[in-house]
Parts: C-alpha cells; sequence; structure tokens
C-alpha cells in the first residue's frame, strides 16, 4: 500500500463505517460520509461502500478529495452525494464531519416524509429533525436543497450538530467532527425509536396502577 496521509482520520472512518453498519444506522440501499481533514482536503467513503461492502471498509478505502471533487489520493469511486458533503463542509466554519444514513427508526418517519420530533435530552437543544423539499436522489438539486437546510439554520449548525430528513431516501446528520456527527445519528435513531413506541408506552399500566 502506497503511503496515504491523513491515516488517523483514515481508521477513525474505518471503525465509524463498520459501527454504522453493526447498530442499524444504515442499510445496504446506500450511506457516505465524509470529514475535513484540512482546507480544501476532504476524506470521503467511495461508492457502494454499503451495497457491496457491507460498510467493512479499510483506511486506504477513503477518498481524498478537494473542494472541486477531484480525487487526490484512493482509487474507488466518488459517492454519487459527494458533493453534498462538499457543500456543508465547505461553507460552515464549525462543521467537520457530515454523515448521510438509513437508520433503521429514521427511516419510518424519511418514508412517511416526516420530522423526528425532540423527545429526548439528548437532541433538545439541536432542534428538530424537519424535512428538505422532496428532490429526486443524487440529483445536484437535493444537495443544493440540504445545504439550503443547514444555511436556514446556521446559527444552530455552527453550534450543534443538526440533522435533515431527505423524504424517501434517508437522513443527513452534522458534526464538528465525526464522533459528534455519528453522536448525532444515534441520537435521533433514538428520538425515532421513542417517537414510534411513544403511544405504546402510554397506553401501558404502570407498576402502581397509573397509566402513563
Amino acid at each position: 500500500m502506497e503511503h496515504l496521509s491523513y491515516m488517523e482520520q483514515r481508521e477513525q472512518m474505518a471503525k465509524v463505517a463498520h459501527y454504522m453498519w453493526d447498530r442499524r444506522l444504515t442499510n445496504a440501499a446506500g450511506g457516505n460520509f465524509a470529514v475535513l481533514a484540512e482546507e480544501n482536503r476532504v476524506l470521503i467513503s467511495p461508492s457502494l461502500m454499503s451495497e457491496r461492502h457491507f460498510c467493512e471498509m479499510r483506511p486506504e478505502d477513503f477518498l481524498l478529495i478537494d473542494y472541486d471533487m477531484n480525487v487526490l489520493e484512493g482509487t474507488g469511486k466518488l459517492s454519487r452525494e459527494g458533493y453534498m458533503h462538499v457543500l456543508l463542509l465547505k461553507n460552515f466554519k464549525n462543521i467537520g464531519a457530515t454523515i448521510h444514513a438509513h437508520p433503521q427508526y429514521c427511516m419510518a418517519f424519511v418514508a412517511q416524509s416526516k420530522p423526528i420530533p425532540n423527545i429526548t435530552e439528548a437532541t433538545m437543544k439541536r432542534g428538530p429533525v424537519e424535512c428538505i423539499p422532496y428532490t429526486q436522489a443524487y440529483t445536484t438539486n437535493l444537495h443544493e436543497e440540504v445545504y439550503r437546510y443547514f444555511d436556514a439554520r446556521r446559527e444552530l449548525a455552527e453550534k450543534y450538530p443538526i440533522g435533515a430528513i431527505m423524504p424517501l431516501h434517508g437522513v443527513v446528520v452534522s458534526g464538528s467532527d465525526l464522533f459528534m456527527a455519528y453522536s448525532m445519528l444515534e441520537r435521533i435513531e433514538a428520538d425515532a425509536m421513542c417517537n414510534i413506541f411513544r403511544d405504546q408506552v402510554n397506553s401501558c399500566e404502570c407498576v402502581n396502577g397509573v397509566k402513563g
């Protein structure tokens, strides 16, 4: 293997990719993510990370690109959603990583084009995960709609990780670094699960006989 730059970040990305799959935070239908290594240098997962590799990635599998999406290191094919990641990483001072995924419980909201309300303390300061307008997948229009969503919430996005729903497609989250973006993905998945089961919990009788 030839010498590659940003090996520490690459190793972190391989670990996160594994946990995304293992914890059902994405599925074989897709998922990709990117990290700002430094100005004008972005590490990004290759195309078909989930469908062909089941997120079992090696550090050398990640591509190094610039803001013009030229591949500087790596031999894989660039993800069709690379432009979406670049738009966010290039234009927000405090966004250092972005993740697009298909989390199991979030997908119930994605499929119905409905927002995921905040329901736990873990997301209270970060705002609900709302929907962008439906836009065809893998298009420049979709990527620009995602950017407009984050731009409309710029003050919040520069302070905290936030998330967005791409109707019928998946979710996008941000973070100041990869671990914060991954944390946001876990947090909104927990909110989605709690929202789905809330009515069932409310209908159950507590141990002391008082309904919740």
